[in-house]
């Protein structure tokens, strides 16, 4: 695959993401074009009814009523019982939705509104209904002994598979509302979100020089042009390759101000351009270029992903709920994340054009930044839980092997922390020894990753 067709994928991607945000996670769109499938539904059921005569056909006789009264009683009942059902569905819809809310936090509504098995229930109860609707009126409206057969057997056919998915449904609910599933999911989202970015980081040449973008940045600054945020909210989404484009035409440099998940205020400086000649060229560009809204999203905004985690972690450990066991299962799904994140080497946040100019700067999200995130805020909360710091620790000594070697410093940073909140905490002699004693544990890893990481670069160094 060429560099141009991946870049136009990558375009394609962004686009398609941007009509699905618009349209946001709901629960109307997948059950309208149901009830639109089951209204087209019945007129092919209505055309098969006028053309073939079922009654005299291979079609089992056991599945046809050949009495328009007996249908129209049969339909009835389960016109009732189908609306029953749909109303049940919505309820537990709700119920779910104030579940996650209170115990898991606001911001994962969001996904259980994307459900694809609620959205479908929700839109085959939907269609059953109204397809049971408009074949109860072609049955009283036939004329003479002329019986809908075909229509009857669909709605026997649909109201069955319907109370089929309910089941379906309530497992499916009861599920996906426990903590540790949903934690499971949202660090599995993070781990498609890294693979996206690197995937189209692939198709982009990055600057690897820190220095080179440093002195680009410091340079827009000084006597670039500012441009200015023309809403309030959260940088959402940033098109890259529409950026990198406009920059190389206009021969100029665009530095963002804000990364995808920082909040910034209409007025507030989101990016500089360099040369300030060309600002007039690139403001309207950088407005639709940077999407800004209400609501963080994982598309680009890795330390979402992390926070949300924490979220739950943090109203597990809270007074109110004092549930230690979510908590640690919070802190090794953190700890499985923060691998994820710490195979990836350091990015200066810059892109250059396909001759090498720098072109490009986005500020770039840190492995520490990331860190303090994923255990600053379980750590205060979780100041006087033993068990919960000993996981963080836990959580520490697993990442120091596989992380790469520049993340290994922020991590005995945060191994110090939480000796400290500890030795400032009041426990007693045998909890606080058994942190002491985790804590030894840690930094032997962390020193042993140290120099197994200097033993490589020495042999690769000799090799070369």
């Amino acid at each position: 695959m060429t560099t141009s067709r991946r870049s136009l994928r990558a375009r394609s991607s962004t686009w398609w993401w941007e009509i699905s945000y618009r349209v946001g996670p709901n629960l109307w769109v997948t059950p309208l074009l149901m009830s639109i499938g089951s209204v087209l539904l019945f007129a092919f059921s209505v055309w098969v009814d006028r053309h073939v005569d079922l009654l005299s056909s291979w079609f089992p006789s056991a599945l046809i009523d050949d009495s328009a009264s007996d249908a129209a009683i049969l339909v009835t009942a389960l016109l009732g019982a189908v609306a029953t059902a749909l109303a049940l569905v919505f309820s537990t819809s709700i119920l779910t939705f104030s579940l996650a809310s209170t115990q898991l936090g606001p911001r994962l509504i969001r996904r259980f509104m994307k459900d694809p098995i609620t959205q479908i229930t929700l839109g085959a109860f939907l269609g059953t209904v109204i397809f049971n609707v408009l074949t109860l009126s072609a049955i009283r409206s036939s004329p003479g002994s002329q019986l809908p057969a075909f229509s009857v057997f669909l709605v026997e056919v649909l109201s069955l598979c319907c109370f089929g998915l309910l089941v379906f449904y309530v497992h499916r609910v009861a599920s996906t509302i426990q903590a540790p599933a949903v934690v499971a999911a949202v660090v599995a989202d993070l781990g498609k979100v890294l693979a996206e970015r690197s995937a189209s980081m692939r198709v982009l040449l990055r600057e690897h020089d820190p220095e080179k973008v440093s002195a680009a940045v410091t340079q827009s600054r000084e006597s670039g042009a500012p441009i200015a945020a023309i809403q309030t909210g959260y940088v959402e989404l940033v098109d890259v390759e529409r950026l990198l484009e406009a920059a190389d035409s206009a021969d100029a440099v665009i530095v963002l101000n804000r990364r995808p998940g920082q909040f910034t205020q209409q007025g507030q400086i989101l990016a500089w351009v360099s040369p300030s000649s060309a600002d007039d060229r690139l403001q309207q560009v950088v407005a639709q270029a940077v999407e800004i809204g209400r609501y963080r999203t994982l598309r680009q905004d890795l330390e979402f992903a992390i926070a949300q985690v924490v979220e739950i972690a943090l109203r597990a450990l809270s007074p109110a709920i004092n549930d230690t066991y979510t908590g640690l299962t919070c802190v090794d799904w953190l700890g499985a994340a923060m691998v994820q994140v710490g195979t990836n080497p350091e990015r200066t946040g810059g892109i250059s054009s396909a001759d090498g100019t720098l072109r490009l700067v986005i500020p770039p999200l840190k492995f520490d930044r990331v860190l303090k995130t994923a255990f600053d805020l379980i750590r205060q909360s979780a100041a006087h839980n033993v068990a919960v710091l000993i996981r963080i620790l836990d959580a520490i000594s697993a990442m120091a092997p596989v992380v790469r070697p520049e993340h290994l410093a922020p991590l005995r940073k945060h191994a110090d922390l939480v000796a400290e909140t500890a030795r400032a905490g009041s426990f007693v002699s045998g909890d606080l020894e058994d942190i002491e004693q985790r804590y030894s544990l840690t930094v032997t890893c962390l020193d042993l990753a140290a120099q197994t990481a200097q033993t490589a670069l020495t042999a690769q160094e000799a090799a070369s």
